[in-house]
């Protein structure tokens, strides 16, 4: 289950890359941090022709590196607990409630990020335009070195705090939709199941991404805001509403075939290697 988790996790991510920098940038440009000035992207298409125009096609992949090597554990370690999770809280019979999902969920994400957390935070800054790192092994020197180890945990409560509610949402999501068109006792089609795994992502990465914005600034070096509320109070105050939704448009363009995609790999991956699959499992 490790490894179809990684491997699905890798592939869906590679292949929203793109939208996923457009999103980080959107996010953090306010900060006017590590050259992304306030305003300097506007919407996703001239978002797209200024990182061509400015760093080159390659520049839509920049970070990827740092964020394939975090996201393998951390998708493997999400959908693996979540099927781990989900076969504990199961009653005898194979059945779980609404609640179960969500707590299996809930416990998926708070291990997989707790696991991956410090590389998370390195795929940001190497994603940042002006990045003075090199690869993923000398953005972790550098970072220890200048800011010391505790700051690969910066913003590790409010990613804790956005990353749950959206893996809870997403995970239990798609197992209630597939499980409802299930009933029929006929196994859903792989676009059956790419539209379910779009709408679980949809609803989930909608009504968390204020969250996700948080952690993001507070992730950024050089910030000072003194903890969550101190982030959401200065971003209303300075940007209002709009402020914690900056790049929702380029983030659902990722999330929605991102998602689908590593629902439909992560079972075909696991039945191409053979692994048993209990009532319960994803």
């Amino acid at each position: 289950m490790f490894v179809a988790g990684g491997a699905a996790g890798a592939v869906a991510r590679t292949a929203s890359a793109p939208l996923d920098r457009i999103k980080l940038l959107f996010q953090v440009q306010a900060v006017a941090s590590s050259g992304a000035s306030a305003g300097a992207y506007t919407g996703v298409w001239q978002s797209a022709r200024k990182i061509y125009r400015e760093e080159g096609f390659k520049a839509f992949w920049k970070g990827n590196s740092a964020n394939i090597a975090r996201i393998f554990p951390y998708s493997a370690s999400q959908l693996m607990f979540n099927d781990y999770y989900k076969r504990w809280l199961a009653s005898p019979a194979g059945d779980l409630t609404v609640t179960d999902r969500l707590l299996s969920g809930a416990l998926a994400g708070m291990t997989a990020t707790m696991l991956t957390y410090p590389l998370d935070m390195v795929h940001l800054r190497m994603a940042l335009p002006g990045s003075r790192y090199s690869g993923i092994a000398n953005a972790l020197v550098t970072i220890a070195r200048q800011e010391g180890p505790a700051s690969f945990y910066r913003g590790l409560k409010p990613t804790i705090f956005s990353i749950t509610p959206y893996v809870a949402i997403n995970l239990a999501a798609y197992d209630l939709l597939k499980h409802h068109m299930d009933m029929d006792d006929r196994p859903q089609s792989v676009p059956g199941k790419c539209v379910l795994g779009g709408l679980a992502g949809l609803l989930a990465s909608t009504t968390c991404y204020p969250l996700d914005t948080i952690r993001r600034r507070m992730q950024m070096a050089g910030r000072t805001y003194s903890g969550q509320a101190n982030a959401f109070a200065t971003i209303w105050k300075q940007e209002g509403f709009r402020g914690f939704y900056r790049g929702w448009l380029a983030n659902t363009l990722k999330v929605v075939p991102g998602n689908s995609v590593r629902f439909v790999a992560y079972e075909f991956i696991k039945g191409m290697l053979g692994v048993s699959k209990a009532r319960t499992d994803t």
